[in-house]
């Protein structure tokens, strides 16, 4: 016998991983990010003062240093970011994430220039 259309099982939605997931995603990016992100730190410092360990002259950089905040920023959001974007699973947040990386790529651009 086949079952009447009105027993049919209904079509479940895909099962969201659990919020828990963003916080795990989240500390294990910042983990990772921590020496990174401290070498960054350490080298905006030093384009927004214009010595590295020690200078008679000082040569600031400021465009460089910009680009180091930029690239901070991006190290701090991106992680969360990519906790959201698995637990929602929303195209917004991965096209956000993406332009954030975007963001990330154009501040060591110009940091190197």
């Amino acid at each position: 016998m086949d079952p009447s259309p009105a027993h049919a099982p209904a079509e479940t939605s895909p099962k969201r991983p659990s919020a828990w997931w963003a916080v795990v995603i989240t500390l294990a990016g910042w983990l990772i990010l921590a020496y990174p992100a401290f070498i960054a730190l350490f080298l905006t410092a030093a384009s927004f003062s214009g010595c590295f360990l020690e200078c008679a002259t000082p040569k600031p950089q400021p465009v460089a240093g910009m680009a180091g905040v930029i690239i901070l920023a991006a190290m701090v959001v991106c992680p969360p970011m990519l906790g959201v974007a698995v637990v929602r699973q929303s195209r917004k947040w991965w096209t956000a994430l993406g332009g954030c990386a975007l963001v990330v790529v154009a501040g060591v651009v110009i940091a190197a220039l």
